[in-house]
């Protein structure tokens, strides 16, 4: 996966954006999912306004957190996604950076910052993963935490049997349908999977049209977490299984940890109600 950051005024994709083609149908996954949203609104609560957003693709948690007045900074290599997350904000004063997170430099400091829904897998090697959790440092204010929520490791994530694709869903599209088909190939050797997405759009004359997509996801386990964010100049401070601040348990679908600056010296303690 190419991670070159591309000008936001450039009409063509970075070479190699995965999501380029299929960004139209990407909300389809979420339309009836908001659960970590009001996850990152309870933290822009605790912490402050000023939220970052690494990865935030079609401005899924950045929009409904800019429209409870948070002061929001959505970061993404696509400008495609990006595209979408504009038309979605409407006149919300939210600003859209195009960019790679792993080299971000933006001035000024965030109370929030925050990479959700599994953007950081998407880090293919422990390096790329240092240097993502090394931005989020660098963007910390005093006070402030960072936000990493993967995939929990579960078993099949190191089984390399072949599997089967699988259709997620068909919905209504435009004058037809669309229906998203997945498949997964783990490689545990290297702790990753390669994710194959295939969106078949038919319209109503029955003509049909294949968008793919590939990436990999890596798999991150919560002691490579821990050490990662040592070497970046950070601190674990809570790690949940789940939206709900559950502390994180064997079986979770989640790894949600929260991380501070290992130099800050305000320290937070959370609960299932964070005070």
């Amino acid at each position: 996966m190419n991670n070159r950051p591309a000008s936001p005024r450039d009409p063509e994709p970075p070479e190699g954006d995965p999501f380029d083609r299929i960004a139209p149908f990407y909300d389809l996954d979420f339309e009836d999912f908001h659960d970590d949203a009001s996850f990152y609104l309870r933290l822009s609560d605790i912490h402050g306004p000023r939220v970052l957003e690494l990865g935030c693709g079609t401005g899924r948690i950045a929009v409904p957190l800019a429209e409870a007045g948070a002061k929001v900074t959505g970061v993404d290599v696509s400008a495609s996604m990006l595209a979408v997350a504009r038309e979605r904000a409407g006149d919300l004063p939210v600003r859209w950076t195009v960019g790679d997170l792993r080299t971000l430099r933006l001035r000024g400091r965030f109370d929030v910052v925050c990479a959700p829904l599994g953007t950081l897998q998407h880090m293919e090697s422990i390096d790329d993963f240092v240097l993502a959790l090394e931005s989020m440092a660098r963007h910390l204010a005093p006070g402030g935490v960072a936000v990493v929520d993967v995939e929990s490791p579960a078993a099949e994530d190191f089984d390399p049997t072949p599997q089967p694709l699988i259709e997620h869903w068909t919905k209504p599209w435009r004058d037809g349908t669309v229906s998203k088909v997945v498949s997964v190939a783990a490689i545990p050797m290297q702790g990753t999977k390669e994710v194959t997405w295939h969106f078949d759009v038919a319209d109503r004359q029955g003509r049909l049209t294949r968008l793919t997509t590939q990436f990999y996801l890596r798999t991150y386990t919560p002691s490579e977490i821990d050490l990662a964010a040592r070497i970046a100049g950070l601190r674990v401070v809570a790690r949940f299984g789940d939206y709900e601040f559950t502390p994180h348990y064997d079986g979770a679908e989640r790894l949600v940890v929260l991380l501070q600056r290992a130099d800050d010296d305000v320290a937070y303690q959370y609960g299932e109600e964070p005070a």
